[in-house]
């Protein structure tokens, strides 16, 4: 079985979108072929369309999908258009956040599902993972939930099945998720000559 892997993040480096395909490349090992491809480079569609199932992997931007991604999805609907494929891919999502609530992915796969079914191939499942970039630096026992859910993401790619969308959070209170959060993002604000209440309380320019 042949996967394509788009991937959906600007970054060039330390993306967590890469991190989850490195993941998933690495789980589905020898039991299928795994392409990736980059949604900032829309080319190759009929590698693409080659395959079994199509992964779009991205991450959430207020609550939608990164522009270069919608410009993919177009792109490869017209080119779809012109070069209709034999065999339709099945189509599955991954969208991580920084929040916590993985829920809030909702919409954003919502729209990869509208694309689905737009173009008539098979919407089969999506995983939205909150505190996406956080969780590479969490201990095992605060992963329970999104491991389970990453887990039971896979079975249903590696099975070809569809099934719910699926939401995970770290297993600690969101108080300290916050925490955690404002004790990383506040000094790189201040080493960068801000304040907290330069963001939050922005003054118009004249």
């Amino acid at each position: 079985m042949k996967f394509a892997m788009i991937m959906g993040s600007p970054k060039k480096r330390g993306s967590m979108s890469a991190h989850l395909i490195k993941e998933m490349t690495k789980a589905i090992g020898k039991t299928g072929e795994v392409l990736v491809f980059n949604a900032a480079k829309p080319e190759r569609f009929d590698e693409v369309l080659s395959c079994e199932s199509v992964v779009f992997v991205f991450p959430l931007y207020f609550d939608s999908l990164p522009s270069h991604v919608v410009s993919y999805l177009e792109q490869l609907d017209e080119f779809i258009k012109e070069h209709p494929p034999d065999k339709k891919p099945s189509v599955y999502a991954v969208c991580n956040l920084g929040f916590y609530e993985g829920y809030q992915t909702k919409w954003a796969l919502g729209r990869i599902q509208c694309w689905a079914e737009a173009v008539n191939f098979p919407w089969k499942a999506g995983i939205g993972i909150g505190a996406g970039p956080m969780i590479t630096h969490m201990p095992p026992e605060a992963l329970k939930r999104t491991n389970n859910g990453k887990k039971q993401f896979l079975e249903l790619l590696l099975s070809d099945a569809t099934g719910d969308n699926i939401y995970t959070e770290p297993d600690i209170p969101k108080e300290m998720f916050m925490k955690i959060g404002n004790d990383s993002w506040i000094p790189q604000l201040e080493a960068n000559g801000l304040t907290v209440d330069d963001v939050m309380h922005p003054k118009l320019r004249p």
